[in-house]
């Protein structure tokens, strides 16, 4: 179940409440490497549907990365958004590759993130089932965030904007949150 506020004892939880981008964050201490996974139409899972207003699967647009720093596998982060959104603002997230999410929200002011919704990891979810297929040795989900971004000119349309869910491993441990 998704909670507006994640009781995390462990210096994580500065990751886990920064507004702004973990990846330019991390990419400042270490070595920011995105493995994209797969693009295009894809297995939704129900909540990522709900954002949308149910919207049927074939008409959302799937971006599922694994982002490492100095090559340990930290992140797994996951983008939904209607397809027909890829023809305005959002064409660029076809375009990302191995670039983060970041390059495009970040980039304008225009561009509001919502507050962070969080969930603690479970064998039976979604994302636990997900990310056990890409076999990564010694590595454990400690958390997973979600939040949309919105093109505030863009409010007409509710659906104009993109989830991304964040997947939070135990290798976030190693490295230190700097202010900043």
């Amino acid at each position: 179940m998704w909670k507006k506020n994640i009781q995390i004892d462990n210096k994580l939880k500065f990751w886990l409440l920064d507004v702004k981008s973990v990846s330019y964050r991390i990419r400042n201490i270490a070595k920011l490497e995105i493995i994209p996974v797969e693009t295009g139409a894809s297995n939704f899972f129900p909540n990522e549907k709900k954002v949308f207003g149910n919207i049927k699967s074939g008409h959302l647009y799937l971006r599922e990365v694994l982002i490492y720093a100095d090559k340990l596998p930290i992140m797994y982060a996951r983008t939904v958004l209607p397809s027909k959104n890829l023809r305005g603002f959002w064409h660029k997230i076809k375009k990302l590759n191995n670039k983060p999410l970041a390059d495009i929200v970040f980039e304008k002011k225009t561009i509001i993130r919502s507050n962070f919704k969080f969930k603690k990891p479970s064998n039976n979810d979604n994302f636990s089932r997900k990310i056990k297929m890409f076999n990564l040795k010694n590595t454990k989900i400690l958390a997973t965030r979600q939040s949309t971004f919105k093109n505030k000119n863009k409010n007409k349309n509710k659906n104009e904007k993109v989830l991304l869910t964040e997947v939070f491993f135990n290798n976030f441990e190693k490295f230190n949150y700097l202010d900043g």
